[in-house]
């Protein structure tokens, strides 16, 4: 399996990937709660692969998962009772990690925090924060296995679920 950073040209695979996903999810249950032009949204993966935040696992060429990793974080991160203060450019957040269904159960959600980890350390971060949708057991198992501490739950508002709870997490490294 290949890590790689994605480029611009590749946003066609890439939102062909998160709109598979999506479809895949709601035939199970609506875990994520994303939605197709809303989140991710086109402009967001577009600006995320311009600077250069999009990361993918690939297999044989094609896409396993993928992560947008920045410092950018919802309103709602102000505030919470996080293990120890640091600068908004001293910890890393991942978003949308995505595995495909399809490929799940082959330790693909592992592989992919483990590098978010390793380009937290790489990046000199301090800590890494994230927040998944309060009914996404899968995500919090993963993030809990990886090492995560829960911080607190609470309602944030993001255009694809409007306000809805969300969970806490933070990594500190």
């Amino acid at each position: 399996m290949i890590w790689q950073r994605e480029s611009e040209k590749a946003f066609p695979e890439i939102r062909d990937f998160y709109w598979r996903l999506i479809d895949d999810m709601a035939s199970v249950n609506d875990r994520i709660g994303w939605k197709k032009g809303i989140y991710p949204s086109d402009d967001f993966l577009i600006e995320s692969l311009k600077k250069g935040e999009l990361y993918s696992l690939r297999e044989n060429g094609v896409i396993l998962g993928t992560v947008i990793l920045n410092s950018d974080s919802n309103e709602g991160y102000k505030g919470l009772p996080w293990s120890r203060d640091f600068a908004s450019h001293d910890i890393l957040v991942p978003h949308g990690l995505a595995v495909s269904p399809r490929v799940q159960n082959r330790g693909i959600g592992r592989r992919l925090v483990g590098h978010v980890l390793d380009e937290a350390r790489a990046e000199g971060k301090k800590a890494v924060r994230l927040d998944i949708l309060g009914t996404n057991r899968q995500a919090e198992a993963l993030y809990r296995s990886a090492g995560f501490s829960f911080v607190a739950a609470r309602k944030m508002y993001y255009p694809d679920t409007g306000w809805t709870e969300y969970k806490m997490f933070e990594l500190n490294l």
